[in-house]
């Protein structure tokens, strides 16, 4: 039975259509605004009025006249609210205040945690942290962690790396702090990201392959995150490319920053850096180099089957391995080439995040901005 859409449902939809109209032009006048969504001119008027009385919108200054008076443009208030967003890496935790264009505000950078509880307490410390220097409405709290989360529930139904199990995170930071709490998957947090803040791009598609210890592919599909039934979709460091007697390698465990870095000082001694790995292999060193290249040739094997099942002609690299520059791409993308059509290759370009360690935190940001203002 299909439910009849109510006058607040309606509101709704277009007071977030005018906000969102609003951010995208960066700054527009009301008559601008009611061609762009075909609202009449005093529905326009009163939302406008709703959204400077909420300090959402400002009136910033005058357009160019065409005919009568300059007309007042429009844009949202970078600063209206803040995002408070924790990027729950592998190996440290990092937090942030982020405004609504994408600003960083306010940084700290605890230590990751070994254990469930030791964990959510640093996540409480550091969200304590944060509130103390804020006077800035909050519009909620993002948090991407890496592994499976289911959204709704916000739940951590499984992170391998940080050994976390059925965690309701989501709810005892809802308990704490009386905010909304959204949680997700570090690399999709990075693909909203970068369809949110990154280069501009002629597709509402693209594919984030972030590679650090752990990989992981974050796909926005119509400019929407995509999940998968179980929530898993992009999980491909678990892929299992390897099986020796009882042990199992997966394409993280072989090809992830950690592994490769693990494999080089096998060679080279304990004492090996990750900045002395980088630089061996970009002066040639043969062994060192093979560790790199090999680890680049699976991963671009299994981009190819990314490219393969999802025609998506934008994926962008993020995470640790883009230290390795140019040289990286090359070895993925050949790989990746040789596994697919040559039209489907030759349509798909690769390029490196420019959002840097920031991503995911931005992709937080992304996240409650799109719940909760629908402006993404």
């Amino acid at each position: 039975m299909m439910l009849k859409a109510t006058r607040h449902h309606i509101k709704q939809h277009n007071t977030r259509l005018v906000l969102r109209t609003i951010y995208d032009a960066t700054a527009v006048s009301r008559a601008q605004v009611a061609r762009i969504t075909h609202l009449t001119p005093p529905t326009i008027s009163a939302i406008v009025s709703s959204l400077i009385e909420e300090r959402l919108v400002v009136e910033a200054g005058q357009g160019q006249p065409s005919g009568g008076k300059p007309p007042i443009l429009l844009a949202v208030n970078a600063d209206a609210r803040h995002i408070l967003c924790v990027d729950a890496g592998n190996q440290e935790f990092r937090a942030a205040l982020v405004n609504l264009r994408g600003d960083i505000v306010k940084q700290a950078q605890p230590p990751a945690a070994g254990t469930e509880k030791a964990a959510v307490q640093i996540i409480f410390d550091l969200l304590d942290q944060l509130l103390t220097t804020s006077e800035t409405p909050l519009l909620g709290i993002g948090l991407g962690v890496p592994g499976i989360i289911v959204p709704e529930a916000g739940v951590v139904r499984e992170a391998v790396n940080l050994d976390w199990h059925d965690l309701p995170l989501g709810k005892l930071l809802e308990a704490r702090y009386a905010l909304p709490v959204y949680l997700s998957n570090d690399s999709r947090a990075a693909a909203l990201a970068e369809f949110t803040f990154g280069e501009p791009r002629d597709s509402q598609n693209l594919i984030v392959i972030k590679v650090g210890q752990g990989i992981g592919a974050g796909i926005v599909l119509q400019g929407e995150p995509f999940y998968g039934d179980g929530y898993g979709a992009g999980e491909i460091g678990q892929l299992v490319l390897r099986r020796a007697g009882k042990q199992v390698h997966t394409l993280e465990s072989l090809a992830g920053t950690h592994a490769m870095w693990q494999q080089a000082q096998a060679l080279a001694g304990t004492d090996l850096t990750w900045e002395g790995f980088i630089t061996a292999v970009s002066h040639g060193h043969a062994p060192l180099k093979q560790i790199f290249t090999q680890a680049g040739q699976l991963l671009g094997t299994t981009v190819g089957d990314l490219i393969a099942a999802y025609n998506i002609h934008h994926i962008i690299f993020s995470g640790r391995v883009t230290d390795f520059g140019d040289l990286f791409a090359d070895i993925v993308f050949d790989a990746a080439r040789q596994r697919v059509l040559p039209m489907m290759a030759a349509n798909t370009t690769f390029a490196f995040s420019t959002l840097g360690t920031d991503i995911v935190l931005l992709g937080c940001a992304a996240l409650i901005m799109k719940e909760e203002l629908g402006i993404i």
